[in-house]
């Protein structure tokens, strides 16, 4: 029987939480060595990344990418985090802040597949759409 990223992810979530990180430390070093005891090393990345995911919902943080021209300050930096919190009932925010110089002004927000697109060229598109109507 093949054991899938997901599963793995998931008995790696149960198994470490509400440990103590010296608790921690030891079963992860036992899952790697499992990983690696069934020829499955190449998968530690993903099975990292779905960790992390199953981490996040169940601690309720959210990641968000924000997209802008400039890098955001600490002012606009509380209001996004701010807002995210209220839109996904989320207990912690972690925000990664993207310069693109293409963007003109507003912000492009990502949540996981979710896009907020509030940048001045969307809002035009957006104007645009609803004049043709």
């Amino acid at each position: 029987m093949k054991i899938t990223v997901t599963q793995y992810a998931k008995s790696l979530y149960e198994a470490i939480k509400d440990k103590p990180q010296i608790e921690v430390d030891l079963v992860v070093t036992n899952f790697l060595k499992l990983l690696q005891k069934n020829g499955q090393m190449k998968l530690a990345k993903k099975v990292s990344e779905k960790f992390s995911a199953i981490w996040n919902k169940e601690q309720g943080v959210v990641e968000a990418e924000v997209i802008t021209r400039y890098k955001i300050q600490d002012t606009m930096t509380k209001e996004i985090e701010k807002f995210i919190k209220e839109k996904y009932s989320a207990k912690e925010v972690v925000i990664k802040n993207v310069v693109d110089e293409k963007i003109q002004g507003g912000v492009i927000i990502k949540v996981g597949d979710e896009l907020l697109d509030a940048s001045v060229a969307g809002m035009l598109e957006n104007l645009k759409k609803e004049l043709a109507k």
